[in-house]
């Protein structure tokens, strides 16, 4: 069995190209390899002036789809459930990744490979800017990030999201566009917001950063902090200061610039 789905405002565009059905898709050489290796291939596809990125699976985890249907949901494959998450996220008022297609193959029900196309979005990789930014810079790039996260968590939405998962197109003191352009993720639906859900979420999530080498000082992930509070509803909102002393806790010594 094969799901497709083509936005049909580029639907000339991939036909042109020889890209109008799943097969051509999953088989295409076309565009540069940004990432290969026995379980995906990414590449970047230049059509018709326009950037435009391919990932694919080459292979699915029975055990993911059993999960799902163990929770009566249907199975999909990593690129549908990214396509899903964007789509609920587009709804609600983010900035995400365009949606060009997105397919799977399944056998019995079970996900066996699949595939996504995301338009290129404008600007930069959030992680190299906030490495090339002065103190100030720094500071508003974490306020907006905290921003972010605490909108995503609020609405019930607890992926993993780093610095290098988001776009920033403009100056960061200057209100820039942030866009997410990657939501990989076992479960592309909302879960209900509780503090106790959002505040363990919210610290595996630094500490996945911390691991992976996006260290902060005091004052940022105090902005941080302070945006992320007040991006919470009510009901849910923690004292910014006491989420300072937790976050601080968790990662240990750091600058206090």
């Amino acid at each position: 069995m094969i799901r497709l789905q083509i936005n049909p405002a580029f639907n000339d565009l991939l036909q042109a190209h020889k890209l109008g059905s799943y097969p051509q898709i999953m088989h295409t050489t076309l565009g540069e390899t940004i990432e290969e290796n026995e379980l995906r291939d990414v590449h970047r596809l230049d059509l018709n002036g326009q950037n435009f990125y391919l990932k694919r699976t080459r292979s699915e985890k029975a055990s993911s789809a059993l999960e799902s249907y163990s929770r009566l949901r249907l199975a999909h494959s990593k690129p549908y459930k990214e396509m899903l998450q964007f789509r609920y996220l587009a709804q609600l008022s983010f900035n995400v990744a365009e949606v060009v297609g997105c397919g799977e193959e399944l056998h019995w029900g079970i996900p066996l490979k699949g595939f996504i196309i995301t338009r290129e979005v404008p600007g930069e990789d959030l992680a190299l800017v906030y490495r090339g930014a002065d103190e100030d810079r720094r500071r508003s790039i974490m306020t907006g990030f905290g921003s972010l996260l605490g909108r995503l968590h609020d609405r019930g939405f607890f992926g993993s999201t780093r610095l290098k998962d988001i776009f920033i197109d403009g100056d960061p003191l200057d209100s820039p566009l942030l866009t997410l352009i990657d939501r990989e993720t076992r479960n592309p639906y909302p879960k209900p917001a509780s503090a106790k859900r959002i505040l363990s979420r919210l610290m595996f999530n630094i500490r996945r950063q911390t691991q992976q080498g996006e260290i902060f000082s005091t004052n940022e992930w105090r902005a941080f902090s302070e945006s992320y509070c007040r991006s919470l509803s009510s009901h849910l909102e923690f004292e910014a200061e006491s989420l300072l002393r937790g976050i601080l806790l968790l990662v240990g010594p750091v600058n206090t610039i």
